[in-house]
């Protein structure tokens, strides 16, 4: 089997233990507790090749609501690995209409339509 894991000197890290660490790095907030939430109310994936936390909600096309349930877009919370996001599309519950989310604590929501992040990441929709 294939040793998807990222190198880190002579060690490496398993995708969960990258996400980990740039949670560690990247808030005050625990990755556990994070990974709590996610396993509670949201949806987490994790294998030897990718990490994924990701929750549902609704994006009006400005911001993002959490609250209620006519969700249509998959947020990932973090994601490490090779092509974790590959491997979203693939296991994710359920399609929604979008797929968002926001980098290095950014603000900004990073929004795509479902299928046209498919075609981005399989490279115009081929395997």
């Amino acid at each position: 089997m294939a040793d998807h894991s990222q190198p880190l000197g002579i060690y490496t890290l398993k995708p969960w233990h990258a996400a980990k660490k740039w949670q560690q790095e990247q808030s005050p907030i625990p990755f556990e507790v994070v990974l709590g939430e996610y396993l509670k109310d949201g949806y987490v994936w994790s294998s030897p090749g990718e990490f994924v936390l990701g929750r549902t909600a609704f994006w009006d096309g400005e911001d993002m609501i959490f609250e209620g349930n006519n969700h249509n877009c998959w947020v990932v919370q973090l994601a490490a690995g090779l092509n974790p996001m590959k491997r979203f599309l693939k296991v994710a519950p359920m399609k929604l209409e979008f797929v968002s989310w926001q980098r290095d604590g950014s603000q900004r929501w990073h929004v795509w339509e479902w299928n046209k992040f498919k075609k981005k990441v399989y490279n115009n929709g081929k395997h």
